[in-house]
């Protein structure tokens, strides 16, 4: 088929450009720091019950 509409599926964790690779850092990095944050607010919890 000539004219299909098939593309090419890029591997996780592997990045075409430098500015997508950039932002998913960034954003593992944020990730990171919203389970820190919360795994300390839940250990605050649990030490005043």
């Amino acid at each position: 088929m000539p004219n299909d509409n098939v593309i090419k599926l890029i591997q996780p964790g592997f990045f075409d450009d430098q500015l997508t690779e950039i932002l998913s850092n960034g954003a593992r990095a944020l990730l990171a720091k919203a389970v820190e944050a919360a795994l300390c607010f839940v250990a605050t919890l649990a030490y005043w019950l």
